[in-house]
């Protein structure tokens, strides 16, 4: 029984601990990344926490081939009235923003740098995408793909980054360009872009 009482006590406490990092939002520079892995990016404001250098950065899935002389980024989709096929080029020529949100694959890591690249937003008007769209679908080279709602892409930053840390995307981390969607899981940040579906 009183073992018992004790396990309940150290799950309490630990309960009490992860609530109080949650409630306070503002991570301290010393949070331990192993409490940080267990949290809602959503719930997180990482401004003052350190940057991680672009070598320290988790790696996941073995990146495709790029010809970036061949490489476009494909916009299209029934909510499309002007499709794309943006160039390298043509993408870094675009207004570009900065940002540092955090970047949490639950239970497994967490990285934290700045990104820097072209708004969703920017690209969807100049694909001239109808105001009635619902969705929007980011698709990888190696086929991997995610979607959003328009309700989540309207009430969070959703960018299109070509640089980390101030250098241009290494291979690994989704050269030439990653979806960086603030406030979501990093499963969702889909790497290696080439295709974005509106309907």
């Amino acid at each position: 029984m009183i073992t018992g009482k004790l396990v309940a006590a150290s799950v309490f406490i630990s309960f009490v601990v992860l609530s109080t990092a949650i409630a306070d939002n503002k991570l301290k520079p010393d949070t331990p990344k192993k409490l940080i892995v267990q949290m809602d990016p959503m719930s997180v404001d990482a401004s003052d926490y350190p940057l991680d250098a672009v070598e320290d950065l988790h790696g996941t899935s073995a990146p495709p081939l790029v010809e970036i002389g061949f490489w476009r980024l494909a916009v299209g989709g029934p909510a499309v009235r002007t499709p794309l096929a943006l160039t390298d080029a043509e993408i870094q020529a675009m207004p570009a923003v900065k940002d540092a949100p955090i970047l949490i694959c639950p239970g497994v890591f967490v990285d934290h740098a700045e990104w820097e690249g072209v708004t969703l937003a920017a690209v969807i008007d100049m694909a001239k995408v109808k105001a009635t769209w619902s969705t929007v679908t980011f698709e990888a080279l190696d086929g991997y793909r995610t979607s959003f709602t328009w309700q989540e892409v309207d009430a969070h930053l959703f960018y299109l980054a070509y640089k980390v840390n101030g250098q241009v995307l290494p291979l690994l981390h989704g050269y030439p360009l990653r979806l960086v969607a603030e406030d979501f899981f990093g499963g969702r940040w889909v790497k290696w872009l080439r295709e974005s579906t509106v309907g």
